[in-house]
């Protein structure tokens, strides 16, 4: 446990204030943090001489070397705050390991969430996977297609191919409107993708490829994550925007002008540039913005956005 002391602040207590949203203790607590954790949504803001609790996440989760994790249950700062009159006064925090007793966030689906975590940790664990529940499609434009892998290594046998881009006349009429081979992805790790169950391009959408195109590979295997696309779906998050971690208590980024929806959000729909890492039902993504961070539910609907 690493105890950080903070020097004793005093901060004018407003009547009526929503002392959640009071950004001076929060700025005075978390300004003490290691450089090495980011502070996430307040969970509880704590009555006068009693405890608040801010969620805190690692610092490199939104960064594809070093991706964080939705299945570890995370940490908090916990701060003592003292009445001094009519202000409340930082006395000290406390970075500690998240319990289930602390406060939780306000997530709509917590419980189905908790459930994909439990079920994805059931599973029988490979040495460095993170176990992934998201669906993708093949971005790759090659006429050969994409090689499937036994490993995730450049070299690790061919097991498969995902056949390459169709385009039909059902598939659209732009240059870039073209079937592509959607799969399951499972798991991940340095920077490759484990799928399975892919379908031939425009298969799901009765429009499949006839007998002399490329086959797809159906089983398990490997392909890099830049290989691999998707679209935003709609989780219920309940700040619909990137975050830092994977996690809904984490720092939510806004996103750009050029991407953002009338209330500040993003929009599902073409928004999602490229996959980096996924976790559970989290992705690490790239928005059309530029903007870098996780969202939760990725889907492979090529006709209609994932609500």
């Amino acid at each position: 446990m690493r105890r950080l002391v903070l020097l004793a602040l005093a901060v004018p207590v407003l009547a009526g204030e929503a002392r959640a949203e009071d950004p001076a203790w929060v700025a005075a607590a978390t300004a003490q943090l290691p450089k090495t954790l980011v502070a996430g949504r307040v969970l509880r803001a704590g009555e006068l001489g009693q405890t608040a609790l801010i969620a805190v996440f690692p610092a490199g989760a939104d960064d594809p070397r070093t991706p964080g994790s939705a299945f570890p249950p995370g940490q908090v700062l916990e701060v003592t705050l003292t009445p001094e009159g009519d202000a409340r006064k930082v006395v000290s925090a406390t970075v500690r390991p998240r319990t289930p007793q602390d406060a939780a966030g306000d997530d709509p689906v917590a419980e189905e969430q908790a459930d994909i975590l439990a079920g994805l940790a059931k599973q029988k664990a490979e040495p460095g996977v993170e176990p992934c529940q998201i669906k993708a499609w093949s971005i790759d434009t090659s006429r050969k297609g994409l090689a499937v892998r036994a490993a995730p290594s450049a070299t690790a046998k061919v097991v498969g191919t995902l056949a390459p881009p169709r385009h039909t006349p059902e598939s659209g009429q732009g240059e870039d409107d073209s079937w592509h081979a959607e799969f399951e992805v499972t798991g991940y790790k340095d920077g490759w993708f484990r799928i399975r169950n892919a379908t031939p391009p425009g298969a799901p959408y009765d429009d499949p490829p006839p007998r002399s195109y490329p086959k797809t590979y159906k089983g398990a295997g490997w392909i890099p994550a830049d290989k691999a696309g998707g679209a935003y779906a709609n989780t219920q998050m309940p700040v619909m925007r990137l975050h830092q971690a994977p996690s809904v208590d984490s720092k939510d980024i806004p996103p750009g002008d050029d991407a953002a929806d009338p209330s500040g959000n993003l929009p599902i729909d073409g928004t999602l540039e490229r996959l980096y890492a996924c976790s559970a039902n989290w992705a690490l993504t790239k928005s059309r913005d530029g903007k870098r961070g996780w969202w939760r539910g990725i889907c492979s609907n090529q006709v209609t956005n994932c609500s």
